[in-house]
């Protein structure tokens, strides 16, 4: 184990023993060995588990207490259940438009539409309403109590307690901070109306309250609480999928089923009203369109019948009548006649047509389309003009049906005004434009043929004309009542036999395990974070512990060369054990003795001061034993009790007196031979003892004296070994330091400040003290001194008597206090 030991730096030129007093060594030579290296990753881990050893029942008791905590926070934290329900949207009808005989458009054809029916108040309100969502009791089990109170449009939310005491009930809401107190709101029997001051529509019967003391509950209003439910339901569709998936989550795993089969079961009865009155809206502007058209034809019908009334008398010109007063022509006058009556309709439907778009103007260039109907050639010959209408017609029943779900406001209703103000006030007035400019070049170019002709056809009759007219609006007007009887036959069909776009695929069930139960997380969480918590504190204590426990604290921090290192002596009660224990000590003394005599080697008789930076480091034990070491190995050895203040190693020598001693002889009242005393430990041991404890004793220690004293046991022995009070005690260890020329510290594992031996190192170094190093004291069993120890079964012994293995300034047990 001395093979571990790095000494101090001997004098390169080395002074032979001479019987007078040898010259001080010469500070700053070079090392004679390497300077120990800085502590890598093994010292730290190392470190790190001796700080975790040390405080391990800190360490155990933090990951107690963080463990209970975790396993207590469980019982704050609910499990999270989820539950989903499916419904099936039917597939829209494709592009060519085929839809069967009878069937309605879709409602809607965009999945953010269907989305955003299901988040529509329209459905939330009413899933609220039936399951009184906008009430929260205290306790499950008032949850019958609770679920008859209707809010009314004077609701006032918050919380409430209904005390119940014997007949009678008091309705009282709870002080919400310290202080405060409950505020009445109402009293009365029970069995009466509850809470009509606060807008409760609330009537439990006796019966139903009876048992119960207190019914604490907290109520919102039903819009709150949809709002609430919609932020909490979860709606998605896949992309290209028929499927929307309804999702809900929350702590109460039957409430959240019951909640979302509701849900989907308002969520398709709105949906199939909303259809239903779509396609109301539809067929009933289809009625009111074929009630137009009956008009019409029947005013065709009356005026073609008053005609023939009037003409069925008259002469037909050089003609033959035929039934009907249809008359009989050769080609040209048919023609003349057909020119004639097409010039006569395009005139009327143009002027007809002027006075429409004129009328438009007053309007802001609006059309009129009841009007525009009345001129059949204006929208016949204009295929664009029909396709306009219809689209309008078709936006305004669209925008009917949007208005009754949703406000002016909603997105897909101002695009729908958007396109039905741009139709009426640009589109179709462009058309219109477009068709009255066609019937005038119409006009124009039949007047220029029949007034070619006109001159031998003026004899052809007027009423032939007429007739041809009337005929021909009676034909349009059938064929547009019968169009329009089909449709609203079709529309109300389609009425009747609606099918909901939506139905319901797969219902929510209750699940029987929550979907992330967090107990287990909570629980390994903070037996981790405890752990965690526990390692980081003993860690930080270890850091900020300004006590010795360290090897490298004495290398690395306080400079100092590890001359020995002492284990701890215990004293055990097993014979065996304290042979074992002892035998470490002496050999750990006798390395610390072979280190000494090394450092001194060509320098002369052995002159060492030892101390301490504080008491209880056990100096006075490793000098007394350093001694008797030095001695066993045939050196004639003394002990000087340097400290004046506390000194006791005549009790350790016993028998032994403590004056006359070293401040007796300092002081000049006594010679050396009177101080100087053989041990019965040892022939090779003598001892001054420390003397009569004086006021000046510092002043005597620092006096020439003593330097003279050291130089007179220069002569006589060949180890000279000075016990001083500690750093921190005065001047005293640094005169004898600077009389001596050496001084090794005793630091002793988990006692020794280091902070105050940095503070003291400081001041050896500006005086003439070589520190030849540290000796480790009570090293204990902690793994970073493993390697001070001596190996076992190796004891160097007389024999294996307990009394052999005994050590000075040991006494019952432990490494010394002085």
């Amino acid at each position: 184990m001395s093979a571990n030991l790095v000494p101090s730096a001997a004098n390169a030129a080395a002074v032979p023993r001479q019987d007078g007093f040898a010259p001080m060594p010469q500070w700053g030579g070079a090392p004679s060995a390497p300077p120990p290296s800085q502590g890598g990753v093994g010292d730290q881990l190392a470190r790190t588990l001796a700080a975790i050893k040390r405080y391990k029942w800190l360490v155990l008791a933090v990951i107690a207490v963080g463990s209970t905590a975790g396993v207590t926070l469980t019982r704050f934290v609910k499990p999270k259940y989820d539950v989903s329900a499916s419904i099936w949207i039917a597939a829209t009808p494709g592009p060519s438009g085929r839809m069967g005989p009878v069937s309605a458009p879709g409602l809607v054809n965009s999945d953010v539409a269907w989305m955003e029916l299901a988040r529509s108040f329209s459905v939330l309100d009413k899933v609220v309403s039936k399951l009184a969502l906008y009430v929260y009791p205290d306790v499950a089990a008032d949850t019958l109590v609770v679920r008859d109170l209707y809010p009314s449009d004077s609701l006032q939310p918050g919380p409430y307690r209904l005390t119940i005491q014997g007949s009678s009930y008091v309705l009282a809401r709870p002080a919400q901070q310290r202080g405060e107190q409950d505020v009445v709101v109402e009293r009365g029997a029970v069995g009466d109306s509850i809470g009509r001051a606060v807008g409760f529509q609330w009537q439990p019967s006796a019966q139903l309250l009876a048992g119960r003391e207190q019914v604490g509950f907290y109520v919102v209003t039903p819009r709150e609480a949809a709002f609430n439910l919609g932020s909490q339901l979860s709606v998605t569709v896949g992309q290209n999928s028929n499927l929307m998936r309804f999702q809900l989550s929350g702590s109460k795993a039957g409430l959240l089923a019951t909640t979302l089969n509701t849900l989907a079961r308002e969520f398709v009865s709105e949906a199939v009203r909303l259809k239903r009155e779509n396609l109301t809206v539809s067929a009933e502007a289809t009625e009111e369109q074929l009630q137009q058209a009956a008009q019409q034809l029947a005013a065709a019908q009356t005026a073609l019948e008053r005609f023939k009334i009037n003409t069925i008398t008259l002469p037909s010109e050089q003609m033959a009548i035929t039934p009907g007063v249809s008359t009989t022509m050769n080609p040209v006058f048919q023609a003349y006649f057909s020119d004639r009556v097409n010039y006569e309709q395009v005139r009327r439907d143009r002027e007809a047509l002027e006075r429409i778009v004129e009328e438009g103007r007053g309007r802001g260039g609006k059309i009129s389309l009841e009007a525009l109907r009345s001129v059949g050639s204006a929208t016949a010959s204009n295929t664009s003009l029909q396709a306009e209408i219809a689209n309008l017609n078709q936006a305004r029943g669209q925008l009917v049906n949007l208005q009754k779900t949703y406000t002016d406001e909603y997105r897909m209703v101002k695009d729908l005004k958007q396109q039905i103000e741009v139709m009426e006030s640009q589109s179709i007035p462009t058309l219109v434009a477009s068709s009255l400019q066609e019937l005038r070049s119409r006009e124009a170019e039949m007047k220029r043929r029949i007034d070619g002709a006109s001159q031998e056809l003026k004899q052809i009759p007027a009423r032939t004309v007429e007739e041809m007219r009337l005929n021909r609006e009676l034909q349009i007007a059938q064929t547009m009542y019968v169009d329009l009887q089909q449709r609203a036959m079709s529309a109300r069909l389609s009425e009747r036999n609606a099918l909901p776009d939506v139905s319901i695929l797969d219902t929510a069930v209750a699940p029987r395990f929550p979907s992330s139960d967090t107990t287990l997380s909570i629980i390994l969480v903070a037996i981790a974070a405890s752990i965690g918590l526990g390692l980081a504190l003993a860690i930080l204590l270890d850091r900020l512990d300004k006590r010795f426990r360290y090897p490298e604290q004495a290398t690395h921090e306080l400079g100092l060369d590890i001359v020995g290192a002492i284990p701890t002596y215990r004293n055990p009660t097993s014979a065996a054990a304290r042979l074992e224990e002892a035998s470490q000590l002496i050999e750990s003394f006798r390395t610390i003795a072979l280190s000494v005599r090394s450092a001194f080697e060509g320098l002369g008789p052995v002159q060492l001061a030892v101390s301490s930076p504080g008491p209880g480091d056990g100096k006075s034990f490793v000098s007394a034993n350093l001694a008797s070491a030095l001695a066993d190995s045939g050196y004639r050895t003394v002990i000087v009790d340097g400290d004046i203040r506390r000194g006791t190693l005549h009790d350790i020598f016993a028998p032994c007196a403590q004056a006359p001693g070293l401040v007796d002889y300092l002081a000049g009242e006594a010679t050396l031979d009177e101080v100087l005393r053989p041990t019965q430990q040892h022939i090779n041991l003598s001892i001054v003892p420390c003397g009569k404890r004086r006021r000046h004793g510092p002043e005597l220690l620092a006096s020439e004296r003593m330097t003279t004293l050291i130089r007179d046991l220069r002569t006589q022995f060949d180890a000279i070994i000075v016990d001083t009070a500690p750093l921190g005690a005065g001047i005293d260890p640094f005169a004898i330091g600077t009389a001596t020329g050496s001084m090794v510290l005793v630091l002793r594992a988990g006692e020794t400040d280091r902070k105050l031996a940095q503070a003291k190192l400081t001041v050896l170094d500006r005086m003439p003290i070589r520190l030849v190093g540290a000796i480790l004291n009570d090293i204990g069993e902690l793994p970073q001194f493993k390697y001070y120890y001596y190996l076992e079964g190796y004891r160097a012994l007389e024999g294996a008597e307990e009394g052999n293995a005994a050590l000075l300034g040991s006494g019952s047990g432990g490494n010394g206090r002085g």
